[in-house]
């Protein structure tokens, strides 16, 4: 069986199928102003990297550019009087309406549920709106998206958009740039991340 790539149906990708590209986002030390200690610090959201950082993972994933639709009762909340309690992982059923990435573009209809995964880094947790369009990478994860049957495709396959206080692998309310950049990287074309590593 062929498997598909990121050049194939779909858009999807996975390790060892694109062409090499740079290592994963990382933390910076570049000190957000919103926290007078022990702020957390992000490396600028950067789509080229986000790319290579889905490129170099073990995972599958599909690029899509939709919007992005969920309860936003569920969003985690930070009680900072107890800020241990703050969940790493809060996984919300959602679903996602438009384009899934190929070589001409985003031009694959996408429209399915997904999990939507919003995590925490500590007390920081990420923010969303639903109804928002959203540039995603979602993670294939073949049924085991720990959101019940909500996540699922009639393929079987089930996907999942993470998203982090850093931004994680989505991008909101994408500019024109960043999907021109993201199907730039795709084609094998130049995909330097607008921000590289201090």
């Amino acid at each position: 069986m062929t498997a598909f790539t990121l050049s194939r149906l779909g858009g999807l990708m996975s390790k060892g199928r694109l062409r090499p590209a740079a290592g994963l986002a990382v933390l910076s030390l570049c000190s957000l102003p919103f926290a007078p200690a022990h702020a957390l610090s992000c490396l600028p959201h950067d789509v080229a990297r986000t790319y290579e950082q889905a490129a170099q993972s073990d995972d599958t994933y599909i690029v899509v550019h939709g919007t992005l639709t969920f309860d936003e009762s569920r969003l985690p909340k930070t009680d900072w009087q107890n800020q241990q309690k703050t969940p790493p992982n809060t996984l919300i059923p959602a679903r996602l309406e438009g384009q899934a990435l190929t070589r001409k573009g985003f031009v694959a209809p996408f429209t399915r549920p997904i999990t939507f995964n919003v995590q925490c880094l500590g007390p920081w947790c990420a923010s969303a709106e639903s109804g928002t369009p959203y540039l995603a990478f979602l993670r294939r994860t073949d049924g085991q998206s720990g959101a019940g049957t909500s996540g699922s495709s009639d393929t079987g396959n089930s996907y999942q958009l993470d998203i982090n206080a850093c931004g994680g692998m989505g991008f909101a309310e994408p500019s024109e740039q960043a999907l021109e950049t993201v199907v730039q990287c795709f084609r094998g074309g130049p995909c330097k991340p607008q921000h590289p590593r201090p």
